[in-house]
């Protein structure tokens, strides 16, 4: 056995924009396409999860997975068309969090999308 280094590899959306960035959002901007891909890895803050969203223009564009958006993704399936909105600020007991409106529709799917789904992400 040979030793070798282990090297850390780039996410394969890192060169992506991000929809949500911090300071960067206003209450009411809006997102809409397809939601494409999540990822899920570390960083020196915790787990993170993006989202990926094909816009209408076929751009691609991540979404982080900040905690309103995380759960209500749970619920989304791959390759459904979305309609995000930033909805402000809402006080909770650890601060403020941003919270978005999430809409989607289950019944307009990007076909090319749930053909890449493996077996092992359906959840059954």
């Amino acid at each position: 056995m040979a030793r070798k280094t282990a090297e850390a590899k780039a996410s394969k959306y890192s060169g992506l924009d991000t929809w949500n960035k911090k300071g960067e959002i206003k209450e009411g901007d809006t997102l809409e396409g397809y939601y494409i891909d999540r990822e899920e890895f570390n960083t020196k803050f915790g787990d993170m999860v993006v989202y990926i969203i094909e816009k209408n223009d076929g751009q691609l564009i991540k979404v982080t997975g900040q905690a309103d958006i995380k759960g209500k993704f749970e619920d989304i399936p791959r390759g459904a068309h979305v309609w995000i909105e930033f909805k402000g600020l809402t006080e909770t007991k650890n601060g403020a969090m941003k919270t978005y409106q999430i809409d989607y529709d289950d019944e307009d799917i990007k076909a090319d999308v749930v053909a890449e789904v493996k077996a092992e992400d359906i959840p059954f």
